[in-house]
């Protein structure tokens, strides 16, 4: 069996993106959170970050701007 390089996924990195994610929908199912984790992780942008950093910048849109409410409204 051939594996290319670009097929190996650091679990580490995934790991600790997810577990932001999971952070900020802690109701979300887990496979949601991995696939998602998995599609930053295809992002070769997002790849080079570490895990945590990565989620944070894909959540950026998502995030309130008025520094009040927590992201609610």
């Amino acid at each position: 069996m051939k594996r290319d390089a670009d097929y190996l996924v650091d679990v580490q990195w995934l790991a600790r993106c997810a577990n932001r994610l999971r952070q900020q929908w802690p109701r979300a199912d887990v496979t949601s959170i991995e696939e998602t984790a998995l599609e930053l992780w295809a992002t070769l942008s997002l790849r080079d970050l570490p895990g945590e950093q990565a989620a944070e910048i894909w959540l950026q849109p998502l995030q309130c701007s008025c520094g009040t409410c927590g992201g609610g409204c």
